[in-house]
C-alpha cells in the first residue's frame, strides 16, 4: 500500500522517477561512472571558501565543481523546486508574497517582536533528514540515498551548493507547522526566513511566555538557538526584520520599509571611492547594492534613486579639477540620465587660491595613501610649487578637498 502512494505522489507531482543508476544516467545525461564518483567520493568536487561574519567570525562556504553543480541544479528544478514549502517559510522562493521585505511587512502592525536565529542552520540538517525528504515523496532506497549523497557533504547540508536552500525549507516544514499551529491560536504571528525567525502579537507578556515553547519546538526538531542573536522588539525601539526596518506612522497607520543605514552608508562610500580613484570595476555589485536597497524603500514617499543620482551629482563637482577622473567618470556613468562634465582649469589668481589648491591636491593625497589606492592623475597642468611640496603629511583628515 506504501509503494502505491509514494507511486502516485511521484505522478502527481510530475516528478523523475528511476530506481537504478543506468536510469539515472539516461535522465540527466550523465555517465553511469561520474554519477557514481559525484555521489560516492563527493568531497573531492568541493572546494571550500571562507568569509567574514559581521561579528568577526568566519563562515565556511563550500563550492561545487562545475559538474557536481550541473547535478544539483538539475535536482533543484526537477524535483526540489516542484515542491511547495510551508506558508511561514519566506526565503528562498519566488513571488511578491515572499522575500525579506514582505517578511517584515507581515509583522508591519503588531507592537511586540521576538526574533529568534538558529545557529549553524545549513550544517545542524543531516544527511538523515535529507534522505527522509527524498524518501517521504516516493522513491525507493537507491534514488533516495544517491539523491542525498549528491545534496550533502561529510553527513550534512552544506552552505554553498544550490540544493541546500530549497531542501532546508522542506526539512522545516514540520517545524514551521508546529510552531504556527501553536501561534495561530494565540494571535501571534510567525515566518521565518531562513535561518532567522521571527514572532510578533500585541502582547508583550504573551509573547515572553511562550518563547520557551518555541524553543522546545526547536530544539525536538533538532535547531539549536543562537542566544547572542535573540533579540525582543518593543515599540520603543526600532522594529528591525531580516534586514529591513519598519517605520511605523501612528498618525495615519501607515508604514514604511527601510533598508540598513550602514548598508546606505557603505554605498555612498564605494561611490566615493569611485570617483576619487577613477577606479570602477565594482560598479555593478555597487549598482545591485542601489537596486537592493530602492526595491526596499520603492513604496515610501522618499525616493531613494533620485537622491543617489544626486549625491553622485555633487560629488562629482570635487573632481572637475582632475581630467583623468573626469574622463573615468563620463565614460562609467552609474545613471544614462546623468550629465557628463567638463573638466576645470587650474589657475589660482593670488595666494589664498593657491593655498586652497594645495589643501585640496594635499587632501587627494592623504586619502589615497589611507586606502592604499594608487593616483591615476599626472597633475600635469597643476603649478609646480603645489605638486612639488612633501606629501608625507601625517594629517588625519579624512575627506578629500
Amino acid at each position: 500500500m506504501r509503494k502505491i502512494s509514494q507511486s502516485l505522489l511521484i505522478n502527481s507531482l510530475g516528478l523523475p522517477r528511476f530506481s537504478t543508476i543506468e536510469q539515472f544516467s539516461e535522465i540527466t545525461g550523465l555517465s553511469t561512472r561520474l554519477l557514481f564518483c559525484l555521489s560516492n567520493l563527493t568531497e573531492k568536487y568541493y572546494r571550500n571558501k571562507k568569509i567574514p561574519k559581521r561579528n568577526g567570525d568566519m563562515r565556511e562556504i563550500f563550492i561545487p565543481s562545475y559538474t557536481l553543480r550541473i547535478v544539483q541544479k538539475w535536482i533543484l528544478k526537477n524535483i526540489l523546486n516542484k515542491i511547495v514549502p510551508s506558508n511561514q517559510s519566506m526565503a528562498f522562493r519566488r513571488g511578491s508574497s515572499f522575500g525579506n521585505k514582505q517578511n517584515a511587512a507581515y509583522h508591519a502592525y503588531t507592537l511586540y517582536g521576538l526574533s529568534i536565529d538558529l545557529k549553524d542552520f545549513f550544517p545542524s540538517i543531516s544527511a538523515n533528514k535529507v534522505y527522509n525528504i527524498f524518501s517521504s515523496l516516493g522513491y525507493n532506497e537507491f534514488a533516495a540515498t544517491i539523491l542525498t549523497k549528491l545534496c550533502t557533504l561529510d553527513s550534512k547540508l552544506p552552505q554553498g551548493s544550490p540544493c541546500s536552500p530549497a531542501i532546508s525549507n522542506l526539512v522545516c516544514i514540520t517545524l514551521d507547522n508546529r510552531l504556527a499551529g501553536l501561534c495561530q491560536k494565540r494571535g501571534i504571528i510567525y515566518t521565518r526566513y531562513a535561518d532567522d525567525m521571527y514572532f510578533s502579537c500585541d502582547d508583550k507578556t504573551l509573547l515572553l511566555r511562550y518563547y520557551y515553547a518555541f524553543k522546545q519546538i526547536i530544539e525536538n526538531e533538532g535547531f539549536v538557538i543562537n542566544d547572542r542573536k535573540t533579540h525582543f522588539n518593543t515599540p520603543s525601539n526600532r522594529k528591525r526584520i531580516t534586514g529591513v526596518t519598519i517605520v511605523q506612522h501612528h498618525l495615519d497607520e501607515k508604514f514604511e520599509l527601510k533598508a540598513p543605514k550602514e548598508m546606505k552608508r557603505k554605498i555612498r562610500a564605494e561611490i566615493f571611492m569611485c570617483l576619487m580613484s577613477g577606479d570602477y570595476k565594482n560598479k555593478g555589485k555597487i549598482l545591485g547594492e542601489i537596486g537592493y536597497v530602492s526595491f526596499i524603500e520603492k513604496d515610501n514617499n522618499f525616493n531613494y534613486i533620485s537622491s543617489i543620482k544626486q549625491y553622485i551629482t555633487t560629488t562629482a563637482e570635487k573632481i572637475i579639477y582632475f581630467p583623468e577622473l573626469v574622463d573615468a567618470y563620463n565614460n562609467n556613468l552609474f545613471f544614462d540620465d546623468l550629465e557628463e562634465i567638463e573638466s576645470a582649469l587650474i589657475d589660482p589668481k593670488d595666494e589664498e587660491e593657491l593655498y586652497y589648491y594645495g589643501d585640496m591636491y594635499n587632501s587627494r593625497k592623504i586619502y589615497l595613501n589611507k586606502r592604499n589606492l594608487s593616483d591615476v592623475c599626472t597633475y600635469k597642468d597643476w603649478p609646480q610649487v603645489i605638486t612639488s611640496q612633501n606629501n608625507s603629511s601625517t594629517d588625519n583628515t579624512d575627506l578629500p578637498f
